[in-house]
């Protein structure tokens, strides 16, 4: 009888226990339904989620952590699966039963380290495209760029239970690029790391001093966060949070904006804009109040602060720091043409104590790690396929048309090689053999913007079989899509539909009947192209477009919002004529950028990543009517820009406009000393050497570098950039190691482009490194540390960090020699 009351007893417990475990299921699905965007609800079911859930309260409960981490951080930061804007999978089933052993017994803090060191077990860095893989992708992959490895990590500490979240800098002021990192909730706070680039404590990086002169470090937190953060926007789906303060000294920007007769504007868009890739690129918006005030707080270094409303607009420079406010005036006037100095933030930055034992101690897991994470590449046949080969090989070897199946593979994106799935490939298999371009790129390739491929053409051809042109499609799409900035959820919140530009599926897309605007536009190429129609969004202005004729017609769902001014092009062609020493050719990207203004704002035309001047501008190209900015820069050394805007229009006649590149009047001046009789052990034969007898009499470079590191994976390809002209030169670059653990985790074949004058060694017993810090007063050790000297002990050029440019920067550095 005793027994049986236990039991009974233990029985109304387990039931409580699942009534409320159930209950917690739900309040957690509202909460994720509730802030959820569009693409989200639509391309995923509830199971999905439903799964999600469970398996975080299963790590909430299990882990000692669990019951410490606040209510406020486990929602925003835990229960959330995603991270940014990557595919969702089912990480989280994976990385909890993968993490659960390794992080048994450890404290929170040691966790995150640990966690770090995994994801660097199975992933290191490699820049690749603007489409975010998957967390599994990736780790199938075995590396990505930063935004993906830092997706990675998040993901695994989110598995076991500890806040993560993905923080920014859109673009960093001192040199071109962006990063991203992790934050982790340990212990009471907010710490930072490298994500798959462990170390031996937290809030170290290799980042440190470049996040010191960051203008805007960011993030943006699922749903209506209040924590103590600035907060930057607000949107029904995220909160976007400023942390800026966490990594450098800041202050407080006030803006004002008035119309004409001086009364403030409302409601007006405010654009903070760093100098980046050759733009200004906006790393924050907000809003004018009712007094016509908004603000920021940033770093303090250089911001253009574009104001616009109703089409009209006004811009000033302003310095964060020395400069409290600004008042902007706004108006239909064209734009003047503008020289602005451009200066970056000092670098401030200080770093945690890490003992020589704790050091030897991470390079020597970093090394074993590798070697794992090599042992799994090895098994990779197919360089460009990695770890998604088998997939690729049975689609190959089912495929009806071997010659079709290759062509496919050649027309999609080099990522998609890597994580598509067998079911897309077989939606897009085809009998008939059609090699003509057109059809391969804008017919058979699926892809058509940064989208997650999914099947759907097969589909769309059964549903869509009575449309019978594109006429008709574009018909279909305007009566049938509802295009919406707004839904409202079963719940009854309204949503801002897709705040975070998510890329909905074609076939949500269809069984919804409600879509964005981005989504209208993928939607309509993918039925497109599934009907056997050539359909494309313009890679360079975004127009969506589909081809009849012999040419590319431009899609209008709605002629009363096309501005008149679209429906003629003229020519415009770039001259070249005050040619700079070291620029040649100058590239889109680092010298110039062209711009279009639309409603008062500038929208970036997006040409190919390594388009240039003499190749894409030269000749002319075809710009719609309408009014234009062409910004060129300038970057020195010191990460000082000098920048130009000139503004122009497309009216009635083609165009003809100079590129007017800034000269830098910087001098190569003495800046510190440097033994060039300190000796270096040469890897190609493996005796010690002095940095005379290798470089003779004379200027060369030295660098200290590090293995699987994203600042030295930049500056390497920099050099190999500029290969010809820095072999022109003839004077040797010593690349060393700090170790020779270092040089054996080092991929020489990644970099086989190097110019043929690089001598790579090993700095025995750091004393090279030691001796450039002392000598140059230099706060920290920070990697690439990269000097120009001469063989009489002159130190002429000095870099640290992240730097993107590094090979023209050598040759303004070599110019000035000579």
């Amino acid at each position: 009888m005793q027994m049986k009351r236990i039991m009974i007893f233990a029985a109304m417990c387990f039931a409580i226990c699942s009534a409320g475990f159930a209950a917690q299921v739900d309040d957690y699905l509202d909460f994720l339904y509730k802030y959820m965007s569009l693409p989200d609800r639509a391309d995923y079911p509830r199971a999905f989620y439903v799964n999600n859930v469970q398996l975080t309260l299963e790590a909430r409960n299990e882990m000692p952590w669990g019951s410490i981490v606040p209510e406020r951080e486990f929602r925003h930061f835990v229960l959330p699966v995603r991270v940014n804007n990557e595919h969702l999978d089912n990480c989280r089933e994976v990385f909890y039963h993968e993490l659960k052993p390794r992080v048994e017994g450890l404290t929170m803090s040691e966790a995150v380290l640990e966690v770090n060191h995994w994801c660097h077990e199975h992933v290191s860095y490699r820049p690749t495209d603007a489409r975010t893989s998957s967390p599994l992708a990736t780790i199938r992959t075995a590396y990505g760029r930063c935004g993906e490895e830092s997706t990675l990590l998040v993901s695994a500490l989110r598995a076991v239970g500890i806040p993560a979240r993905q923080v920014y800098v859109p673009r960093w002021a001192h040199t071109d690029d962006n990063h991203a990192w992790v934050e982790a909730w340990a212990d009471g706070r907010w710490h930072f790391l490298g994500a798959c680039e462990p170390e031996p404590v937290l809030d170290l990086g290799w980042f440190n001093e470049s996040a010191s002169r960051a203008m805007l470090v960011h993030t943006k937190v699922f749903g209506n966060y209040d924590g103590p953060e600035e907060v930057v926007s607000r949107t029904d789906c995220y909160t976007e949070i400023n942390v800026t303060s966490n990594y450098a000294p800041t202050s407080r920007i006030d803006v004002l904006v008035v119309d004409e007769q001086g009364h403030p504007v409302p409601e007006a868009l405010v654009e903070f804009k760093v100098y980046n890739y050759a733009e200004f690129f906006t790393v924050a918006s907000k809003s004018t109040d009712a007094n016509g005030r908004a603000s920021l707080t940033a770093g303090r270094g250089s911001l253009l602060i574009w104001a616009s409303k109703d089409g009209k607009k006004a811009l000033q420079q302003c310095a964060v720091g020395r400069d409290a406010s600004a008042t902007l005036h706004l108006s239909d006037a064209p734009l003047p043409t503008l020289r602005l100095e451009v200066q970056p933030p000092v670098a401030s930055a200080t770093l945690p104590l890490v003992t020589d034992a704790q050091r030897q101690e991470n390079n020597r897991r970093m090394a074993f790690e590798d070697s794992i994470r090599r042992a799994y590449e090895a098994t990779m046949p197919v360089e460009a396929w990695r770890g998604n080969h088998r997939v690729l090989d049975q689609f190959l070897n089912e495929a009806p048309n071997k010659v079709m199946a290759e062509r496919l593979l050649s027309v999609i994106s080099e990522k998609d090689l890597r994580d598509i799935e067998i079911e897309v490939l077989r939606d897009n298999m085809v009998i008939q053999t059609d090699t003509d371009d057109i059809y391969l790129r804008y017919v058979l390739n699926p892809r058509v913007e940064n989208e997650w491929l999914t099947p759907y053409k097969a589909r769309l051809r059964e549903l869509m079989a009575d449309v019978k042109s594109p006429a008709e499609l574009v018909r279909w799409c305007k009566d049938r899509l509802r295009v919406i900035k707004e839904w409202r959820s079963p719940d009854g919140f309204l949503h801002s539909a897709n705040p975070q530009q998510l890329r909905m599926t074609p076939l949500s897309v269809y069984s919804e009947g409600t879509t964005d605007e981005l989504g209208r536009k993928i939607f309509f190429v993918a039925a497109a192209r599934s009907l056997g129609w050539p359909a494309r969004i313009n890679e360079v202005d975004g127009t969506l477009q589909y081809y009849e004729r012999g040419q590319w017609q431009e899609v209008v769902f709605d002629p009363a919002k096309q501005p008149a001014a679209t429906t003629k092009s003229h020519r415009l062609e770039l001259t070249y004529n005050i040619k700079l020493p070291f620029v040649d050719d100058p590239c889109y990207y680092t010298h110039f950028t062209l711009s279009r203004i639309v409603d008062g704002r500038a929208q970036l035309l997006t040409y190919p990543e390594d388009a240039t001047w003499q190749r894409d501008f030269e000749g002319g190209v075809s710009l719609s009517q309408g009014s234009y900015l062409l910004t060129s820069g300038t970057r020195l050394a010191s990460g000082k820009v000098i920048s130009i805007l000139s503004p122009f229009s497309i009216d009635r006649y083609d165009v003809s406009l100079g590129i007017p590149l800034p000269k830098s009047y910087d001098e190569l001046q003495l800046i510190g000393s440097f033994n060039a009789e300190n000796r270096y052990r040469d890897l190609a034969s493996g005796t010690d050497k002095t940095l005379l007898s290798t470089t003779g009499r004379g200027y060369y470079v030295l660098a200290l570098v590090a293995p699987n590191h994203e600042p030295t994976h930049h500056m390497l390809s920099d050099l190999s950039a500029v290969k010809t002209q820095i072999e022109a030169w003839g004077r040797k670059l010593v690349l060393l190691f700090e170790s020779d653990q270092d040089a054996s985790r080092f991929n020489f074949d990644e970099f086989a482009n190097l110019p043929t004058n690089v001598v790579w060694g090993v700095d025995i017993d750091g004393k090279i490194k030691r001796e450039i810090v002392e000598q140059m007063n230099l706060s920290s050790g920070s990697l690439p540390l990269f000097v120009v000297c001469d063989t009489f002990n002159h130190v002429v050029f000095l870099r640290q960090g992240y730097t993107i440019g590094m090979g023209e920067q050598l040759l303004q550095a070599i110019e000035l020699l000579k």
